[in-house]
């Protein structure tokens, strides 16, 4: 067989490659589109850096893959072997796979990203039995994924076939050899280029996306099936040398351990319960949107509430290691499915049961899913409860996710009841995630809104309403201190709500029917790994003296407000705030942002390694990044800079506990 009918080269080969860009460059506007709430708060200019560092992240991707075909289509070229065809020719196929994935791929976080904040890696993996099972469900809610997905797979099909037959034109015909050599040249050279992401001095990487300064940015230049092809399941935190002395970092980041609670709640029974995707915007806050939630904001009129909380990560797996074990979700994979994760530390669920507590833990889902289980065994839980130990578990399947939410926490009731107490208790509800299941008979019940997660809200407020319904009839009530968050923030709307404070603010109350812890609203700073030491603190446990210091990275809601901080990783960004200044550092100390400053790319000039922002008078909006002043430098700067050693280098040597 003639090889030539079968050439692809050069002319193909060259549509094939501009193809491939001109789809990835769609992908990316269509990234814009779907998460135009996140990014309307930048200039067309900035808009226009990302998209251009992002086609440098696609050239990467594309050259990987069509270099080594074009090496061996040169190779056919040469030969016109039987062989020689055929290996290129399945190779081909291969290559064209992995584009379909690929595209796939960046279709995906295009609905994704609005959930984790960051682009997709490898770390996914991990979570694959969950997505699994969700298959169907989720091609569903987000059926634009794979309409778009056979759209330009099926596009790209047709130009890899038409590319096949192009040769057709240039059948028998010959070139020279000089010819082949300089196609050959230029191929490599370009493979190179492409390969290097431009002619900077260090070939791209995720780093060079930090030079936009904002993760928001940077989550739009940077491509999916680059992150999957550079990430490991294990990311390695890089040891962080600000300081020398790693006793001066915690000296730096120290609050007064004493007692500070108003109140001494000793052996008051304790629950958790953590709200799947409640946002602070959807409890009404300032009339900003719909409050979605009346029975919770009616709680919060009874209880100590705190309008300024955040939470410590995007995603529900990053919310127990906060709110639990005062862990940030600062490693950039899920702690539970890191490498560091069996790092000595203390936890509510240990430190309680040290102290006669009964400690449970509740969540209505397939047991398995999302680590739930075994985090709360790994954070002290003594007995997990989930779909598989529901007594009524086909009655009050929703058919896809777990158990309805008012039957599961009902079930919650009854088994405290049957607890010794003083008990701990933790309850993470289920309704309001994907697919937003409500039960037919309630359907009708709570209003639309304008998302279908807006609806399965009313129907969690419902049913944590019925919760309390039922405890409150129980002896144990009033002796019982009731803790009520959310896991994080989900499907925001409001554009003062799109900034990087704001999709990490959820509500956080402290409940006493006792009513001896007094109601009211607190507009300091905390966070959720303020939790854990805030329930020692009411409970009147006193860990001044313990062996083993609490972790810096929260403390008592009670501490003295000078003391208020809350911190948070946001893709390759460190931000930490104190007050209404917000420091910004890359999420690596600086050392691959200093790599770049000397790269000549068009966006190194807006970008600074440690950036101060201030937040506005809404407590939301935030100003455009500043170089810190030298008193900012000595303070803010000089603390965050502690926080972010401390866990690295302490999460890196398993020395979270050493004083």
């Amino acid at each position: 067989m003639n090889g030539s009918k079968r050439q692809v080269f050069p002319a193909g080969f060259v549509v094939r490659v501009f193809a491939l860009l001109l789809i990835y460059t769609l992908t990316r506007a269509l990234f814009l589109l779907f998460n135009q709430p996140l990014l309307n708060s930048f200039s067309a200019a900035d808009l226009a850096r990302a998209f251009a560092l992002g086609f440098r992240f696609d050239a990467w991707v594309v050259a990987a893959t069509m270099l080594p075909l074009f090496l061996l289509e040169v190779w056919l070229w040469k030969s016109r072997s039987e062989n020689a065809r055929r290996i290129t020719s399945s190779f081909s196929i291969l290559v064209f796979v992995i584009h379909a994935f690929f595209i796939f791929c960046e279709l995906a976080d295009t609905q994704y990203f609005r959930f984790t904040g960051r682009r997709t890696t490898l770390a996914i993996l991990k979570l694959s039995s969950d997505g699994f099972e969700q298959t169907a469900q989720l091609l569903k809610n987000f059926w634009i994924v794979p309409v778009l997905s056979v759209f330009f797979i099926s596009f790209l099909a047709v130009v890899w076939r038409k590319t096949r037959n192009m040769a057709r034109d240039t059948q028998g015909k010959e070139l020279a050899f000089q010819k082949m050599l300089m196609v050959l040249l230029a191929g490599i050279i370009l493979g190179v280029l492409g390969l290097r992401g431009g002619l900077q001095t260090k070939p791209i990487s995720p780093a060079h996306a930090m030079l936009l300064g904002q993760s928001q940015l940077a989550g739009l230049a940077l491509s999916t099936s680059f992150q999957l092809t550079h990430s490991t399941e294990n990311r390695q935190l890089p040891v962080i040398n600000f300081f020398a002395d790693e006793r001066q970092v915690r000296t730096l980041l120290e609050v007064p351990r004493k007692r500070h609670a108003p109140v001494e709640l000793k052996d008051y029974n304790v629950v958790i319960l953590v709200v799947e995707s409640l946002s602070l915007e959807y409890m009404g806050y300032k009339g900003i949107n719909t409050n979605y939630v009346p029975f919770i904001s009616s709680l919060s009129a009874r209880s100590l509430f705190f309008d300024h909380a955040y939470a410590n990560g995007r995603t529900s797996i990053e919310a127990f290691p906060s709110i639990l074990a005062s862990l940030p979700s600062m490693v950039g994979d899920p702690f539970i499915t890191s490498q560091y994760s069996s790092v000595k530390m203390l936890s509510l669920g240990h430190e309680l049961t040290q102290r006669g507590y009964s400690t449970e833990f509740f969540h209505g889902c397939n047991n398995g899913s999302m680590y739930i289980d075994s985090m709360a065994q790994l954070f002290g839980f003594k007995k997990f409860f989930g779909r598989y130990d529901y007594p009524n578990g086909d009655r009050d399947y929703d058919g896809s996710w777990g158990i309805y939410d008012e039957p599961f926490l009902q079930f919650a009731v009854d088994r405290m009841n049957q607890i010794k107490a003083p008990f701990a208790v933790g309850i993470f509800t289920l309704s309001s995630h994907n697919p937003y299941k409500i039960p037919a008979h309630l359907r009708e019940k709570f209003p639309d809104g304008r998302q279908p997660f807006h609806k399965s809200l009313g129907y969690a407020d419902y049913a944590i309403q019925k919760f309390f319904e039922s405890a409150a009839r129980q002896p144990w009530y009033k002796n019982t201190l009731f803790i009520l968050t959310g896991d994080h923030t989900a499907d925001l709307e409001s554009p003062v709500f799109m900034s990087e404070q704001g999709n990490y603010r959820v509500p956080l109350l402290f409940f006493d029917p006792s009513g001896r812890l007094q109601a009211g609203i607190s507009h300091r700073i905390v966070q959720h790994t303020d939790i854990f030491p805030s329930v020692l603190d009411l409970l009147g446990i006193d860990m001044t003296d313990s062996a083993q210091p609490l972790l810096p990275f929260g403390q008592s809601v009670f501490t003295p407000e000078g003391f208020a901080r809350a911190a948070n990783r946001a893709g390759d960004w460190f931000w930490y705030q104190e007050g209404r200044s917000v420091v910004r550092i890359p999420a690596d100390g600086g050392s691959s942002f200093h790599s770049q400053q000397d790269e000549n790319i068009a966006h190194a000039a807006h970008a600074s390694p440690i950036q101060l922002v201030d937040i506005q008078s809404d407590t939301l909006t935030l100003a455009a990044p500043r170089a810190p002043h030298a008193e900012e430098d000595e303070g803010i700067v000089k603390r965050a800079k502690a926080y972010l050693q401390f866990f690295n280098n302490r999460m890196t040597k398993n020395s979270l506990l050493e004083p």
